[in-house]
């Protein structure tokens, strides 16, 4: 989903119901590495390029989505309060999914060689985009225990919110280095500025509606 850099005043539109969306997370936007040549230089052990490493970090973060919605789409409860607290999680998945999608946004950016520098361990986007996918990790494995607990009617309120609190000081950390990139943003292609405006628009979107009471 391309989010309009218009938005950024208006977080409300992303806070949305989207008790049904889903992510696509299957790296369809990074391009399949070609096989490397059969030699004996190919049984010698080799650094993981940059893009590599990305592509590997972005597939890790969807497959833990995907574990969570294939948790929350067990949800089966008639109890009243449950299906509430069910529905509240659907909902910031929601949100997570529309984070990921626009982190995805950006990533993709490693695949072009004009691009990957940026992403390297030096690199200008590296203290950002590790942050926020270090965050967003947590953020899902986080709904994931809570969504397990749900399906048992069992949620555990106060460990779901003690993670969330330990975890505050990583976005934190990602919103800083977001400003520090605005101040520099004219050192980033123009093609990648709405892209990142749509990322961070997204993160904060998340975190206010994990603030949000559930119910």
């Amino acid at each position: 989903m391309k989010l309009s850099s218009a938005a950024a005043d208006d977080l409300s539109m992303f806070l949305l119901d989207d008790d049904e969306l889903v992510t696509s997370l299957d790296i369809d936007a990074f391009k399949t590495a070609a096989p490397h040549e059969q030699s004996y230089v190919g049984t010698l052990p080799r650094s993981e390029s940059t893009s590599e490493a990305v592509r590997a970090r972005h597939t890790a973060l969807a497959a833990v989505i995907r574990s969570v919605e294939q948790t929350c789409n067990a949800f089966d409860s008639v109890d009243t309060s449950a299906v509430a607290a069910q529905v509240s999680l659907r909902r910031r998945m929601g949100s997570l999914a529309m984070a990921a999608s626009a982190l995805e946004s950006v990533a993709s950016f490693v695949e072009s060689p004009d691009h990957e520098a940026l992403f390297a361990g030096e690199g200008l986007l590296a203290p950002y985009l590790a942050g926020v996918y270090l965050w967003i990790n947590d953020v899902a494995e986080t709904m994931g225990a809570l969504a397990h607990d749900l399906n048992a009617l069992a949620p555990d309120w106060a460990a779901f919110r003690e993670r969330l609190d330990e975890v505050r000081w990583i976005f934190d950390m990602a919103l800083a280095e977001a400003k520090r990139l605005e101040n520099v943003i004219d050192l980033l292609p123009v093609e990648m500025h709405e892209p990142m405006d749509a990322l961070r628009i997204a993160a904060v979107a998340l975190k206010h509606k994990l603030d949000e009471p559930f119910g």
